[in-house]
């Protein structure tokens, strides 16, 4: 049988008592308005929720205080406890609500919904259309964790938005730090229609000892007595600080009491040392958290990664990144920025003369290998230094052109796509195809032109491929160029958009213009060796063979360096190749991020991140943590954080 963690943590919750944050009273309960009760009764609170005319509540609090845990307790009642007529709740992390894609919070719940419980789409349950279904007749109940973790503007249309989908009978459990929901009322200049807003009270030195007495295990290692005595007492004044709040609580049980540590210190230099408390229990709050919730692949768990990570390598990496952002005087840890951030100015110069240089080279052993063969189509002998002649000024171009555009890849922001495929472009002008037409039509004239001339066969044969390839290149350059501004925009860093979804899309922009250029390139360059084989004689089939493997080749190559080179958003790039070439960030950066946010040490401001506990990031910025030896792991097991009591 599983064994369950210790009851959560009794936070008291009341009313606000700031009551522009809530509506009229008599909107809320049809009787006297009244809230308040102990996390400790979930059961009592859950029939107070049930008790109110629509339903809906805001928890809010400051940082650290309880807020994601009353939640996820209230989701657990009202879904242990939930009759057939009640809708079923649901909890979702608001920072992922678009409002500018979906306006109604019925057509993003059916949209989560999808993606998050794919089962639901089983043709058993109607197929695609169920989701959106259970959102729109009120069969779901949504609990929505982080409001404060969406940007200002951002929060405000949420509010918006929710009161405009709102309708009777929709009920709703929202999240959000205080000061954040209350600037967003501000802004909204309405509150959220029907809801009760409650606050947390502050922890007695009796509650916290108690609290704590109750997550030992009954079989004790070591004596608790006397610490539990002075957080009664008040005689340690570090214990007496840190027990004020649940998270510090939260910390003495990850760190003392779910390893059966021996819990002495807290009464030598560490009780009568509030820093030196703090800074130890944060040393070992990363190590504890990876080792007491493992990996799951089930969506429904909110608060456990997805991957394995090695507990000394994560506080080491997220040292790295609190250091930082330190150093560029932020606390926003943006991605696309990791690149800036972590490498210096002279690293970032080698860096961008090494990405020419690989270009260069392959587009110089390309041509190369393009020039030979087109001497060997006329029976010519082609010395080895002529093509590398060839393949050296065309490899001396192609790094030129991407050193100039790599220069200011470091400070660009990431983009996406228009239309989340490949895009149409738009009805050229006439002045566009006149252009384009008159490229390609000069380049043939001179490429003609070159072949009747009197020199050797080889000599003519490279000049009118130089001209040729110049018009058709450079006719699919300026369609090319047009297309690549069509297509993609920067991303709009103040919306709900998730660090993930802009880091796929920024990926995906970079692949679409590849994918693109490389296309022009191996078409132009088949076209054109089709002419000369046709001029030549030569046989169809052998040519279609050799061009297909040629016209591959130079799209691979040019293609890449070509849609590399181009647009104004490199962000992905950038930052995957300071990635791949320093060890003191991890190679998997997104999944690493989301799993941190998961774990409860990073939060989310839109596609931001940001150290959940600014106490934890000037911890770790200040000095690397230290690792001391972790105390032997209880035998029993019995503290395993199955209920996510601490998750603060």
């Amino acid at each position: 049988m599983e064994r369950r963690g210790p009851q959560p943590i009794p936070v008291a919750w009341h009313l606000t008592g700031k009551r522009a944050l809530m509506d009229h009273p008599h909107l809320i309960a049809a009787q006297e308005l009244a809230f308040a009760g102990n996390a400790n009764d979930i059961r009592a609170l859950a029939g107070q929720f049930r008790g109110l005319c629509s339903r809906r509540l805001i928890i809010t609090g400051g940082p650290g205080t309880g807020k994601t845990t009353l939640a996820v307790q209230l989701l657990r009642e009202l879904l242990d406890s939930r009759s057939h007529a009640e809708p079923v709740p649901v909890m979702l992390s608001i920072a992922s609500w678009d409002t500018a894609r979906y306006r109604r919070l019925d057509e993003w719940l059916a949209a989560q919904l999808a993606v998050d419980y794919a089962t639901l789409c089983a043709a058993e349950y109607g197929g695609d259309a169920a989701p959106r279904m259970l959102a729109e007749q009120g069969h779901i109940l949504p609990v929505l964790d982080g409001l404060d973790e969406l940007p200002a503007s951002a929060r405000a249309q949420v509010i918006r938005a929710l009161n405009d989908s709102l309708m009777e009978g929709d009920q709703l459990i929202l999240t959000s730090r205080t000061t954040e929901f209350a600037a967003a009322v501000q802004s909204v200049g309405d509150v959220v229609t029907a809801a009760a807003v409650i606050a947390p009270a502050a922890l007695t030195p009796p509650i916290a000892a108690t609290y704590l007495q109750t997550c030992l295990p009954p079989a004790r290692r070591y004596d608790w007595g006397p610490v539990l005595a002075a957080i009664r007492s008040g005689s340690a004044p570090a214990l007496s600080s840190v027990t004020t709040t649940p998270l510090g609580l939260w910390l003495i049980r990850m760190v003392y009491i779910l390893p059966n540590a021996d819990p002495a210190p807290l009464l030598g230099h560490l009780g009568n040392a509030p820093k030196a408390l703090r800074r130890y229990l944060l040393d070992h709050l990363i190590d504890a958290l990876i080792r007491a919730r493992p990996p799951t692949s089930d969506p429904g768990d909110p608060f456990r990664p997805r991957q394995s990570w090695n507990p000394d390598q994560a506080c080491t990496w997220l040292s790295h990144l609190a250091q930082a952002l330190a150093r560029n005087h932020t606390r926003d840890l943006a991605w696309w920025n990791i690149a800036r951030y972590t490498t210096s100015p002279a690293r970032r110069r080698l860096l961008t003369a090494a990405i020419g240089a690989t270009a260069g080279f392959a587009v110089g052993l390309t041509g190369a290998t393009l020039a030979a063969f087109l001497t060997f189509l006329t029976g010519e002998s082609f010395s080895l230094r002529s093509a590398a002649t060839v393949g050296g000024v065309l490899g001396l171009t192609a790094w030129i052109l991407v050193w100039v555009k790599t220069r200011g890849w470091f400070d660009e922001v990431p983009g996406f796509q228009s239309g989340g495929r490949l895009a149409v472009i738009r009805t050229p002008s006439l002045r566009d195809i006149g252009l384009r037409l008159g490229v390609i039509v000069a380049g043939f004239l001179l490429s003609a032109l070159t072949l009747r001339l009197p020199i050797t066969q080889p000599m003519a044969i490279l000049a009118s491929f130089a001209f040729l390839m110049l018009g058709i290149t450079g006719a699919a350059a300026i369609m090319f160029s047009a297309w690549v501004g069509q297509m993609e925009h920067p991303t709009p860093l103040d919306s709900a958009t998730s660090a993930s979804s802009a880091w796929r899309a920024d990926r995906n922009l970079t692949l679409a213009r590849i994918l693109a250029a490389a296309f022009a390139f191996s078409v132009s360059v088949f076209g054109y060796l089709g002419v000369i084989n046709l001029l030549q004689g030569g046989s169809t089939g052998y040519m279609v063979k050799i061009g297909l493997v040629l016209g591959i080749g130079f799209g691979l190559t040019g293609g890449f360096v070509a849609g590399v080179a181009s647009g104004r958003h490199h962000a992905w790039l950038v930052c995957k190749i300071a990635l791949l070439t320093q060890t003191r960030l991890p190679r998997r950066l997104i999944p690493f991020l989301d799993d941190m946010h998961r774990l409860g040490l990073l939060r989310t401001v839109g596609p931001l991140y940001q150290f959940r506990h600014a106490e934890l990031h000037d911890h770790l910025a200040a000095s690397a943590p230290l690792h001391a030896v972790r105390p032997a792991e209880s035998e029993s097991g019995r503290h395993s954080d199955d209920r996510d009591a601490g998750h603060v």
